[in-house]
Protein backbone atom coordinates (compact mmCIF):
# COMPACT_ATOMS: atom_id res chain seq x y z
CA UNK A 1 0.00 0.00 0.00
CA UNK A 2 1.35 3.03 -0.87
CA UNK A 3 1.19 5.96 1.84
CA UNK A 4 0.61 8.92 -0.77
CA UNK A 5 -2.44 8.66 -1.95
CA UNK A 6 -3.29 7.42 1.62
CA UNK A 7 -2.33 10.67 3.17
CA UNK A 8 -3.65 12.97 0.13
CA UNK A 9 -7.38 11.33 0.87
CA UNK A 10 -6.90 12.06 4.40
CA UNK A 11 -5.56 15.71 3.34
CA UNK A 12 -8.97 16.01 1.57
CA UNK A 13 -10.71 16.05 5.38
CA UNK A 14 -8.32 17.72 7.38
CA UNK A 15 -10.89 19.04 9.69
CA UNK A 16 -11.80 15.30 10.85
CA UNK A 17 -8.84 13.85 11.08
CA UNK A 18 -7.56 17.01 12.63
CA UNK A 19 -10.04 17.27 15.46
CA UNK A 20 -9.11 13.37 15.86
CA UNK A 21 -5.33 14.13 16.39
CA UNK A 22 -5.74 16.96 18.32
CA UNK A 23 -8.05 14.84 20.75
CA UNK A 24 -5.31 12.31 20.55
CA UNK A 25 -2.73 14.99 21.95
CA UNK A 26 -4.70 16.16 24.61
CA UNK A 27 -5.28 12.86 26.21
CA UNK A 28 -1.77 12.00 25.82
CA UNK A 29 -0.83 15.52 27.64
CA UNK A 30 -3.16 15.47 30.41
CA UNK A 31 -2.77 11.50 30.91
CA UNK A 32 0.48 11.57 31.04
CA UNK A 33 0.68 14.23 33.51
CA UNK A 34 -2.16 12.55 35.82
CA UNK A 35 0.01 9.26 35.45
CA UNK A 36 3.14 11.45 36.67
CA UNK A 37 1.36 13.04 39.84
CA UNK A 38 -0.38 9.65 40.67
CA UNK A 39 2.87 8.02 41.04
CA UNK A 40 4.27 11.09 42.93
CA UNK A 41 1.17 10.27 45.13
CA UNK A 42 1.97 6.93 45.42
CA UNK A 43 5.28 7.60 46.50
CA UNK A 44 4.27 9.05 49.62
CA UNK A 45 1.36 6.83 50.57
CA UNK A 46 3.69 3.65 50.31
CA UNK A 47 6.69 5.92 52.44
CA UNK A 48 7.87 4.04 55.04
CA UNK A 49 7.82 6.42 58.34
CA UNK A 50 10.38 3.95 59.92
CA UNK A 51 8.37 3.71 63.04
CA UNK A 52 5.80 0.55 63.91
CA UNK A 53 2.88 2.72 62.93
CA UNK A 54 0.40 0.07 62.85
CA UNK A 55 0.73 -0.71 66.88
CA UNK A 56 0.94 3.09 67.61
CA UNK A 57 -1.45 5.11 69.81
CA UNK A 58 -1.40 8.90 71.41
CA UNK A 59 -3.00 9.41 74.41
CA UNK A 60 -3.08 12.98 76.00
CA UNK A 61 -4.16 13.41 79.55
CA UNK A 62 -5.09 17.22 80.66
CA UNK A 63 -5.79 18.14 83.74
CA UNK A 64 -8.41 20.24 85.76
CA UNK A 65 -7.06 19.83 89.62
CA UNK A 66 -4.81 22.74 90.82
CA UNK A 67 -2.20 20.14 92.41
CA UNK A 68 -0.89 19.15 88.47
CA UNK A 69 0.27 22.62 88.56
CA UNK A 70 3.25 21.40 91.17
CA UNK A 71 6.19 19.90 88.74
CA UNK A 72 7.12 17.54 91.22
CA UNK A 73 3.11 16.22 91.40
CA UNK A 74 3.03 16.19 87.67
CA UNK A 75 6.74 14.15 87.67
CA UNK A 76 4.66 11.52 90.20
CA UNK A 77 1.93 11.44 88.02
CA UNK A 78 3.46 10.58 84.94
CA UNK A 79 5.88 8.22 86.58
CA UNK A 80 2.59 6.09 87.84
CA UNK A 81 0.82 6.77 84.40
CA UNK A 82 4.18 5.19 82.74
CA UNK A 83 4.07 1.49 84.88
CA UNK A 84 0.25 1.62 84.75
CA UNK A 85 0.10 1.45 81.22
CA UNK A 86 3.73 -0.94 80.30
CA UNK A 87 1.92 -3.14 83.01
CA UNK A 88 -1.20 -3.97 80.76
CA UNK A 89 -0.69 -7.02 79.07
CA UNK A 90 -1.39 -6.20 75.80
CA UNK A 91 0.96 -2.79 76.04
CA UNK A 92 4.16 -3.77 74.96
CA UNK A 93 5.79 -0.28 75.98
CA UNK A 94 5.00 3.33 76.11
CA UNK A 95 7.20 6.46 76.59
CA UNK A 96 6.18 9.98 77.73
CA UNK A 97 6.48 11.92 74.91
CA UNK A 98 4.19 14.63 72.17
CA UNK A 99 5.90 13.33 69.28
CA UNK A 100 3.20 12.17 67.26
CA UNK A 101 3.81 10.57 63.88
CA UNK A 102 2.06 11.63 60.39
CA UNK A 103 -0.03 14.45 62.12
CA UNK A 104 1.86 16.50 59.50
CA UNK A 105 3.89 18.76 61.62
CA UNK A 106 4.95 19.11 65.06
CA UNK A 107 7.83 20.90 66.37
CA UNK A 108 10.95 22.23 65.14
CA UNK A 109 14.33 24.53 65.05
CA UNK A 110 17.41 25.62 63.78
CA UNK A 111 20.95 24.79 64.61
CA UNK A 112 24.51 24.97 62.77
CA UNK A 113 27.21 23.40 62.70
CA UNK A 114 29.04 26.62 64.50
CA UNK A 115 28.50 30.27 64.16
CA UNK A 116 29.42 30.84 60.94
CA UNK A 117 27.40 28.06 59.68
CA UNK A 118 24.45 28.59 58.13
CA UNK A 119 21.44 27.50 59.64
CA UNK A 120 19.27 24.23 58.85
CA UNK A 121 15.87 23.81 60.34
CA UNK A 122 15.32 20.06 62.33
CA UNK A 123 11.77 18.62 63.71
CA UNK A 124 12.90 18.35 67.61
CA UNK A 125 10.98 16.35 70.09
CA UNK A 126 11.48 15.78 73.70
CA UNK A 127 12.29 12.20 75.01
CA UNK A 128 12.60 9.51 77.23
CA UNK A 129 14.71 6.71 77.81
CA UNK A 130 11.66 4.24 75.82
CA UNK A 131 10.92 6.51 73.22
CA UNK A 132 13.44 4.61 70.40
CA UNK A 133 11.81 1.03 71.28
CA UNK A 134 8.33 2.68 71.65
CA UNK A 135 8.71 3.68 67.95
CA UNK A 136 10.58 0.44 66.78
CA UNK A 137 13.34 2.62 65.38
CA UNK A 138 17.04 1.04 65.10
CA UNK A 139 19.96 2.88 66.22
CA UNK A 140 22.68 2.71 63.89
CA UNK A 141 25.13 4.95 66.37
CA UNK A 142 25.98 5.49 69.64
CA UNK A 143 23.21 5.04 72.18
CA UNK A 144 19.85 5.90 73.74
CA UNK A 145 18.68 8.02 76.32
CA UNK A 146 19.30 6.46 80.09
CA UNK A 147 16.91 7.73 83.30
CA UNK A 148 19.80 9.73 84.10
CA UNK A 149 19.66 11.40 80.86
CA UNK A 150 16.14 12.58 81.53
CA UNK A 151 16.34 13.22 84.90
CA UNK A 152 19.88 15.57 84.84
CA UNK A 153 18.31 16.80 82.02
CA UNK A 154 15.11 17.88 82.24
CA UNK A 155 16.12 19.80 85.67
CA UNK A 156 19.14 21.37 83.96
CA UNK A 157 16.26 22.55 81.16
CA UNK A 158 13.88 23.71 83.99
CA UNK A 159 16.88 25.56 86.07
CA UNK A 160 17.78 27.36 82.49
CA UNK A 161 14.32 28.22 82.35
CA UNK A 162 14.36 30.26 85.95
CA UNK A 163 17.99 31.48 85.17
CA UNK A 164 16.22 33.01 81.85
CA UNK A 165 13.71 34.47 83.69
CA UNK A 166 15.60 36.33 85.88
CA UNK A 167 18.42 37.30 83.38
CA UNK A 168 15.44 38.94 81.20
CA UNK A 169 14.66 41.16 84.26
CA UNK A 170 17.97 41.93 85.16
CA UNK A 171 20.51 41.77 82.23
CA UNK A 172 22.30 39.25 83.43
CA UNK A 173 24.47 37.40 80.95
CA UNK A 174 22.92 34.32 79.21
CA UNK A 175 24.00 30.71 80.88
CA UNK A 176 24.67 27.86 78.05
CA UNK A 177 24.22 24.57 78.31
CA UNK A 178 25.08 21.35 76.70
CA UNK A 179 22.35 18.75 76.01
CA UNK A 180 22.53 15.31 74.41
CA UNK A 181 20.73 14.73 71.53
CA UNK A 182 20.15 11.60 69.20
CA UNK A 183 19.31 12.74 65.49
CA UNK A 184 18.81 10.58 62.49
CA UNK A 185 20.74 9.67 60.02
CA UNK A 186 19.62 12.08 57.31
CA UNK A 187 19.97 15.05 59.54
CA UNK A 188 23.39 14.21 60.59
CA UNK A 189 24.63 13.61 57.22
CA UNK A 190 23.18 17.35 56.62
CA UNK A 191 25.10 18.52 59.73
CA UNK A 192 27.96 16.33 59.60
CA UNK A 193 28.91 15.15 55.64
CA UNK A 194 32.43 14.51 56.84
CA UNK A 195 30.62 11.25 58.55
CA UNK A 196 31.29 10.13 62.55
CA UNK A 197 28.80 11.91 64.21
CA UNK A 198 29.08 10.84 67.36
CA UNK A 199 30.37 13.04 70.15
CA UNK A 200 30.40 16.15 67.59
CA UNK A 201 28.28 19.23 68.66
CA UNK A 202 26.22 21.79 66.87
CA UNK A 203 24.61 24.93 68.37
CA UNK A 204 21.13 26.82 68.43
CA UNK A 205 20.86 30.70 67.94
CA UNK A 206 21.50 31.53 71.67
CA UNK A 207 24.32 29.33 71.31
CA UNK A 208 23.48 26.63 73.23
CA UNK A 209 25.34 23.38 72.36
CA UNK A 210 23.64 19.78 71.64
CA UNK A 211 26.41 16.86 71.58
CA UNK A 212 25.34 13.81 69.62
CA UNK A 213 25.08 10.78 71.45
CA UNK A 214 23.62 8.76 69.30
CA UNK A 215 22.38 8.02 65.46
CA UNK A 216 18.86 6.37 64.50
CA UNK A 217 17.68 5.13 60.70
CA UNK A 218 15.38 5.68 58.93
CA UNK A 219 12.61 8.23 59.98
CA UNK A 220 10.31 10.01 57.94
CA UNK A 221 7.74 12.72 59.96
CA UNK A 222 6.03 14.30 56.63
CA UNK A 223 5.95 18.45 57.87
CA UNK A 224 5.15 21.90 56.42
CA UNK A 225 8.90 22.57 55.37
CA UNK A 226 10.87 19.74 53.34
CA UNK A 227 12.00 18.58 56.61
CA UNK A 228 10.40 14.83 56.83
CA UNK A 229 14.34 13.05 57.05
CA UNK A 230 15.70 15.61 60.03
CA UNK A 231 15.25 14.89 63.69
CA UNK A 232 16.50 15.39 66.83
CA UNK A 233 15.66 14.11 70.41
CA UNK A 234 16.62 15.20 73.20
CA UNK A 235 15.92 13.70 76.82
CA UNK A 236 13.15 15.36 78.79
CA UNK A 237 9.95 14.75 80.91
CA UNK A 238 6.91 16.71 78.13
CA UNK A 239 3.89 18.18 79.89
CA UNK A 240 2.67 21.06 81.31
CA UNK A 241 -0.42 21.89 83.39
CA UNK A 242 -1.85 24.26 80.60
CA UNK A 243 -1.11 21.36 77.62
CA UNK A 244 -1.51 18.29 79.55
CA UNK A 245 0.88 15.34 79.21
CA UNK A 246 1.11 13.05 76.23
CA UNK A 247 1.98 8.98 75.94
CA UNK A 248 3.18 7.35 73.11
CA UNK A 249 2.09 3.97 73.49
CA UNK A 250 3.32 0.53 71.60
CA UNK A 251 0.63 -1.92 71.63
CA UNK A 252 1.16 -6.18 71.11
CA UNK A 253 0.09 -6.80 67.17
CA UNK A 254 -3.52 -6.83 66.78
CA UNK A 255 -4.51 -5.21 69.60
CA UNK A 256 -4.92 -2.11 68.90
CA UNK A 257 -8.49 -1.86 69.03
CA UNK A 258 -8.75 -3.22 72.45
CA UNK A 259 -5.84 -0.85 73.74
CA UNK A 260 -7.90 2.21 72.27
CA UNK A 261 -11.01 1.89 74.19
CA UNK A 262 -9.44 0.71 77.75
CA UNK A 263 -6.42 3.20 77.88
CA UNK A 264 -8.73 5.79 79.44
CA UNK A 265 -9.61 3.20 82.13
CA UNK A 266 -5.61 2.36 82.70
CA UNK A 267 -4.94 6.20 83.76
CA UNK A 268 -7.86 7.31 85.21
CA UNK A 269 -6.91 4.19 87.80
CA UNK A 270 -3.57 6.64 88.48
CA UNK A 271 -5.96 10.02 88.60
CA UNK A 272 -8.83 10.72 87.42
CA UNK A 273 -8.78 14.13 87.65
CA UNK A 274 -8.02 14.33 84.07
CA UNK A 275 -9.89 14.10 80.36
CA UNK A 276 -7.90 12.13 77.49
CA UNK A 277 -7.98 12.34 73.98
CA UNK A 278 -6.59 9.49 72.52
CA UNK A 279 -5.62 9.33 68.54
CA UNK A 280 -4.28 5.54 66.60
CA UNK A 281 -1.31 6.44 64.42
CA UNK A 282 -3.12 4.43 61.42
CA UNK A 283 -6.08 7.08 61.65
CA UNK A 284 -3.40 9.74 62.24
CA UNK A 285 -1.72 8.75 58.94
CA UNK A 286 -5.25 8.20 57.06
CA UNK A 287 -6.46 11.38 57.54
CA UNK A 288 -2.98 13.33 56.57
CA UNK A 289 -2.91 11.02 53.45
CA UNK A 290 -6.57 11.22 52.61
CA UNK A 291 -6.51 14.27 50.31
CA UNK A 292 -3.47 12.41 48.22
CA UNK A 293 -5.49 9.06 48.15
CA UNK A 294 -8.54 11.01 46.64
CA UNK A 295 -6.61 12.99 44.20
CA UNK A 296 -5.24 9.47 42.96
CA UNK A 297 -8.50 8.01 42.92
CA UNK A 298 -9.96 11.16 41.26
CA UNK A 299 -6.76 11.41 38.68
CA UNK A 300 -7.66 7.82 37.52
CA UNK A 301 -10.98 8.21 36.70
CA UNK A 302 -10.00 11.30 35.04
CA UNK A 303 -7.34 8.98 33.02
CA UNK A 304 -10.23 6.10 32.38
CA UNK A 305 -12.77 8.61 30.87
CA UNK A 306 -10.24 10.53 28.81
CA UNK A 307 -8.87 6.98 27.18
CA UNK A 308 -12.74 6.02 26.63
CA UNK A 309 -13.42 9.25 25.13
CA UNK A 310 -10.54 9.16 22.80
CA UNK A 311 -10.96 5.34 22.37
CA UNK A 312 -15.01 6.42 21.03
CA UNK A 313 -13.86 8.98 19.42
CA UNK A 314 -11.22 6.87 16.91
CA UNK A 315 -14.22 4.07 16.54
CA UNK A 316 -16.75 6.53 15.83
CA UNK A 317 -14.41 8.23 13.21
CA UNK A 318 -13.59 4.48 11.65
CA UNK A 319 -17.46 3.36 11.41
CA UNK A 320 -18.00 6.83 9.53
CA UNK A 321 -15.18 6.30 7.56
CA UNK A 322 -16.42 2.84 6.43
CA UNK A 323 -20.32 3.78 5.85
CA UNK A 324 -19.35 6.62 3.93
CA UNK A 325 -16.95 4.23 1.82
CA UNK A 326 -18.68 1.07 1.28
CA UNK A 327 -18.99 1.36 -2.76
CA UNK A 328 -15.19 2.52 -2.44
CA UNK A 329 -14.77 -0.61 -0.59
CA UNK A 330 -16.67 -2.57 -2.91
CA UNK A 331 -14.87 -1.45 -5.56
CA UNK A 332 -11.19 -2.04 -4.52
CA UNK A 333 -13.06 -5.91 -4.06
CA UNK A 334 -14.02 -6.10 -6.94
CA UNK A 335 -10.55 -4.74 -8.49
CA UNK A 336 -8.87 -7.54 -6.48
CA UNK A 337 -8.25 -6.06 -3.23
CA UNK A 338 -8.76 -8.60 0.21
CA UNK A 339 -9.97 -8.21 2.94
CA UNK A 340 -6.52 -7.85 4.57
CA UNK A 341 -5.70 -4.87 2.28
CA UNK A 342 -8.92 -3.16 3.20
CA UNK A 343 -8.01 -3.84 6.74
CA UNK A 344 -4.56 -2.67 6.74
CA UNK A 345 -6.16 0.36 4.98
CA UNK A 346 -8.24 1.42 7.59
CA UNK A 347 -5.45 0.53 10.54
CA UNK A 348 -2.49 2.38 8.89
CA UNK A 349 -4.86 5.39 8.33
CA UNK A 350 -5.70 5.46 12.41
CA UNK A 351 -2.01 4.82 12.90
CA UNK A 352 -1.65 8.06 10.71
CA UNK A 353 -3.68 10.23 12.93
CA UNK A 354 -2.65 8.74 16.21
CA UNK A 355 0.88 9.65 14.97
CA UNK A 356 0.49 12.76 14.53
CA UNK A 357 -1.24 12.97 17.68
CA UNK A 358 1.35 12.01 19.89
CA UNK A 359 3.86 14.10 18.52
CA UNK A 360 1.74 16.81 18.90
CA UNK A 361 1.24 15.36 22.66
CA UNK A 362 4.83 15.25 24.02
CA UNK A 363 5.01 18.31 23.39
CA UNK A 364 1.80 19.94 24.53
CA UNK A 365 2.43 17.65 27.93
CA UNK A 366 6.15 18.89 28.33
CA UNK A 367 4.49 22.58 28.16
CA UNK A 368 1.72 21.48 30.69
CA UNK A 369 4.62 19.95 32.88
CA UNK A 370 6.51 22.87 32.51
CA UNK A 371 3.65 24.99 33.81
CA UNK A 372 2.27 23.22 36.70
CA UNK A 373 6.11 23.25 37.59
CA UNK A 374 6.28 26.97 37.82
CA UNK A 375 3.12 27.31 39.86
CA UNK A 376 3.12 23.78 42.46
CA UNK A 377 5.65 21.35 43.41
CA UNK A 378 5.47 18.44 41.43
CA UNK A 379 7.22 15.71 39.68
CA UNK A 380 9.15 16.14 36.24
CA UNK A 381 7.45 14.19 33.71
CA UNK A 382 10.01 11.44 32.31
CA UNK A 383 10.89 10.49 28.98
CA UNK A 384 9.90 7.10 29.71
CA UNK A 385 6.72 7.76 30.66
CA UNK A 386 5.85 9.70 27.64
CA UNK A 387 6.79 6.75 25.41
CA UNK A 388 4.44 4.48 28.08
CA UNK A 389 1.98 6.74 27.03
CA UNK A 390 2.90 6.80 23.40
CA UNK A 391 2.90 3.11 23.08
CA UNK A 392 -0.67 2.74 25.16
CA UNK A 393 -2.37 5.39 23.02
CA UNK A 394 -1.09 3.31 19.60
CA UNK A 395 -2.56 0.38 20.81
CA UNK A 396 -5.56 1.64 22.26
CA UNK A 397 -6.03 3.40 18.62
CA UNK A 398 -4.91 0.20 17.31
CA UNK A 399 -7.70 -1.90 19.17
CA UNK A 400 -10.14 1.01 18.59
CA UNK A 401 -10.18 0.68 15.30
CA UNK A 402 -10.36 -3.05 14.52
CA UNK A 403 -13.87 -4.00 14.78
CA UNK A 404 -14.91 -1.54 12.28
CA UNK A 405 -11.95 -1.84 9.88
CA UNK A 406 -12.93 -5.64 10.00
CA UNK A 407 -16.46 -4.76 9.50
CA UNK A 408 -15.18 -2.69 6.13
CA UNK A 409 -13.13 -5.64 5.03
CA UNK A 410 -16.19 -7.48 5.02
CA UNK A 411 -18.03 -5.46 2.77
CA UNK A 412 -18.43 -7.55 -0.47
CA UNK A 413 -17.64 -6.37 -4.02
CA UNK A 414 -21.50 -6.16 -5.10
CA UNK A 415 -21.80 -3.38 -3.19
CA UNK A 416 -19.87 -1.28 -6.41
CA UNK A 417 -22.69 -1.85 -8.51
CA UNK A 418 -25.20 -1.10 -5.77
CA UNK A 419 -27.70 2.30 -6.90
CA UNK A 420 -26.12 2.21 -10.33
Amino acid sequence: MHLGPLVRAMLRNKVRFGLLAVEVALTLAIVANCVSLILEARRELTRPSGFVDEQLLLVTATPFNEAFREVAYRDTIVDQDLAALRAHPAIETATNSGFLPWQGGGSSTMYRRDSKAELVRTQIYAADEKLLDTLGVRLVEGRAFTREDVLRNTEQLRALNDTERQRDASGLAAVKVTVPAIISKAYAQLMFPEGQPLGKTFEDEDGDRWQVIGVIDTFYNPYAWKIGEYATFYPRRQGSYEGGTSYLVRVKPGQLTAVEKGVEGVLAGVNANRTYRVRTVPDVKRRFLGSQTLMVRLLSIVIVVLVFVTGLGIMGLTSFSVAERTRQIGTRRALGADRAAILKHFLLENWITTTVGIVLGVGLAITLNMTLLSEVDGPKITPGLLAIGAALLWLAGLLATLWPALRGARVAPAEATRNI
